[in-house]
């Protein structure tokens, strides 16, 4: 099956014409939307018109009885222009923002510092009594798990 390849330039040759679609669907012709715009919308596509509608409804740009209509309207649309005309007059839906990041700071190792520095004091003084410092070194200075709330 060499001889087979799919090549993308016939998939396009063989689709249909946008004129020959709209020549077909009587809404498309009365409403003259782009070809962009002649696309066919699913469930999701309006549960998202949907929600922004109820944004725009708690910000207080839609009052109930607007709301109420445009809700109709996006339920019942079938191509992406009629979603496009339920939203018209409104902001567009907000980008979402990234995360924040912090920017990395090198810092010296303190740990091991202070470790070598105790020793080198302990074995200086002949107090090796000191290292058992070394605990609470440890705990102040070693490894933290920093927890972040969530939301934050």
């Amino acid at each position: 099956m060499c001889h087979h390849r799919h090549r993308p330039y016939e998939r396009l040759a063989a689709a249909p014409p946008s004129g020959a679609v709209r020549e077909r669907d009587p809404d498309l012709l009365a409403t003259a939307a782009p070809a962009s715009a002649a696309v066919r919308v699913g469930d999701a596509d309006r549960e998202r018109v949907v929600e922004l509608l109820r944004t725009h409804a708690a910000a207080g740009r839609l009052d109930t009885p607007e709301l109420e209509e445009r809700l109709e309207r996006a339920y019942a649309a079938r191509y992406g222009s009629d979603l496009q005309a339920v939203l018209a007059e409104l902001p567009p839906e907000p980008a979402p923002r990234a995360p924040r990041s912090r920017p990395h700071a090198t810092t010296l190792p303190l740990l091991p510092i202070a470790i070598a520095a105790l020793v080198a004091l302990a074995a200086l003084t002949s107090a090796w009594w000191l290292l058992w410092l070394i605990w609470p070194i440890v705990i102040a200075l070693g490894p933290r798990r920093r927890y972040r709330r969530a939301g934050f």
